[in-house]
């Protein structure tokens, strides 16, 4: 067995709100109802489950997923808590599967009931050493990246603006989206937007927001039997060059994180970049996408602006990205935001996102975390032959 044996069978999305009425598990059992019913199964077909316990009760020991069992009423052959979201969740639950550990993992998370009050949200400014003492927060780390590339590239602040424009116009026509209605922007709307973080104004980055996101994942001769056409694990891959958000993120060691990663997974898809129909990446703010398109392989050093102006990245270019509006203008509700990226590469693979959808779309990429963060994992996925 590889990793193509194994299959998303099912997608769970919340309403993606600025502020929602309810709970951080509420919208994470809410997101995982929907992923069940979506799949055609009842929660008593799980035997696996990633997905961080946010309270109320439950343990005090991070990241807690075993607590679910309690809720579920189920017992569990699995549990993943090493990062339980998004692509690294997707692998560890793999893993469980191609290894007899489990037949059947939620991966659901999410955030509500967390944000208000005129302060940014908590998540950002973590209590780690070295960054509580002096006030940092997390967009801080990624302008460290971002200056050094522009002290180096200046032309490419023009090219960042336009790719934040584009993104939150996808957003704009997503109905979906936390910023439906917004817009449209244009790269001077950014640019003279207010100042966050230098160079980064606030539409350079990402939303803070709230709702849930889940995914089910099996076996692809169990998909076989189920209502969608299986989504399989094309490849995948990770990497972890220390702790995020302690020490600061130096641009010579963290530029091209993920490159590594990428080869990992298009040797095992067999594809090249070029094969890549729709790219869903972590857009924590408009550079970072810049940077993925380098690291990654799809151009050369310091050419990700130009790539993204001369390829297309909208919904009419060569290589649609960020389909949903991305964590700039759909949603990013904290540490489920990773699972978004795989529920809208789901959806485009399905052929189910309606005015936005990609034609044709057979092979997806979904992406985690970046430069500023200092770790790094995407998955290729496809559609089963």
């Amino acid at each position: 067995m590889n990793l193509s044996d194994v299959a998303i069978v099912g997608v769970g999305l919340t309403p993606q709100q600025k502020r929602s009425d309810r709970n951080s598990l509420q919208v994470a059992l809410d997101a995982a109802k929907l992923a069940l019913a979506d799949a055609g199964l009842h929660h008593t077909d799980l035997d696996g489950i990633a997905a961080r316990w946010p309270g109320p009760g439950g343990t005090v020991l991070a990241p807690g997923s075993a607590d679910w069992s309690t809720l579920l009423g189920v017992p569990l052959d699995w549990i993943g808590d090493s990062y339980p979201q998004g692509v690294p969740a997707l692998v560890d639950a793999a893993g469980a599967i191609l290894t007899g550990q489990a037949t059947t993992v939620l991966i659901t998370g999410g955030q509500a009931g967390v944000l208000g009050g005129g302060r940014v949200a908590a998540y950002t400014q973590p209590g780690n050493e070295f960054v509580a003492p002096f006030g940092a927060f997390t967009s801080a780390h990624f302008a460290l990246v971002a200056q050094r590339h522009l002290a180096r590239h200046p032309h490419a602040r023009q090219g960042m603006a336009e790719i934040a424009a584009t993104i939150r116009n996808v957003g704009s026509a997503n109905p979906e989206a936390v910023m439906a209605g917004r817009g449209p922007y244009t790269a001077d709307d950014v640019l003279a937007a207010p100042p966050i973080v230098d160079p980064f104004t606030l539409l350079d980055l990402c939303l803070a927001s709230e709702g849930g996101a889940a995914v089910i994942v099996t076996t692809l001769e169990r998909a076989r039997d189920l209502p969608h056409p299986p989504i399989v694990v094309l490849g995948a891959g990770m990497e972890w060059l220390r702790q995020q958000y302690v020490d600061p993120a130096r641009y010579e060691q963290t530029w091209t994180i993920g490159a590594a990663a990428a080869r990992k997974a298009f040797g095992q898809a067999g594809l090249g970049p070029s094969d890549v129909d729709v790219a869903q990446l972590y857009d924590v703010n408009s550079l970072e996408v810049a940077r993925q398109f380098e690291a990654l392989g799809f151009c050369g050093p310091g050419e990700g602006t130009d790539f993204a102006r001369a390829t297309g990245i909208g919904l009419d270019g060569k290589l649609p990205t960020c389909t949903d509006g991305g964590l700039l203008a759909c949603s990013h509700i904290g540490w489920g935001g990773p699972t978004l990226k795989l529920v809208e590469a789901v959806r485009q693979l399905r052929g189910e996102c309606g005015d936005r959808q990609v034609a044709g779309a057979e092979v997806a990429i979904a992406s985690g975390a970046g430069s500023g963060a200092q770790y790094y994992n995407l998955a290729l996925l496809g559609r089963a032959r």
